[in-house]
C-alpha cells in the first residue's frame, strides 16, 4: 500500500515522499494530468498538492495535504471582563501529518465527491 495512514512522520526525501512521487509518475504515464498544482498556506503551515486526471472511472482528483503535528496548544486569557482569549499552537519540526484523499467528479451534481475504499472495491 502506498499510504500508511493519516498520522505519519515525513521529511523531504523520505519513503513517503518517494512513494507519492512514484504514484504521480504512474498517473501521469497512464492517464496524463489535466491539472497539477501545489498550494502553500503559510499561516496554517499547510501544503496541499492536487492532481486532476481522467481515469478509467471518469475525472478524478487526488489531493495530498501535509502539515506539522500540533505538539502543544497554549491558551492565553485574562480574568478581566470583556478580555479576549487567544490560542497559540506549537508545531513539531520533525513530525508531519500526511492526508491523501481521492475525489471523483459527479457530472449530475456538478461537484467533487469523496471516494471511499468501499466505493473503489465494488
Amino acid at each position: 500500500m502506498w499510504y500508511d495512514g493519516p498520522r505519519s512522520q515525513r521529511r523531504e526525501g523520505t519513503v513517503k515522499q518517494t512513494k507519492w512521487e512514484n504514484l504521480l509518475d504512474q498517473i501521469e504515464k497512464v492517464f496524463g494530468f489535466v491539472e497539477h498544482r501545489t498550494d502553500r498556506f503559510e499561516d496554517r503551515r499547510l501544503t496541499v498538492e492536487t492532481v486532476v486526471f481522467d481515469g478509467a472511472g471518469g475525472r478524478m482528483r487526488l489531493e495530498r495535504s501535509v502539515h506539522p503535528v500540533v505538539v502543544d496548544k497554549k491558551l492565553h486569557f485574562a480574568k478581566r471582563a470583556g478580555s479576549a482569549s487567544t490560542v497559540e499552537y506549537v508545531y513539531s519540526d520533525a513530525e508531519f501529518v500526511d492526508t491523501v484523499t481521492l475525489y471523483a467528479w459527479d457530472a449530475r451534481s456538478r461537484e467533487w465527491r469523496e471516494m471511499r475504499l468501499s466505493d473503489i472495491m465494488k
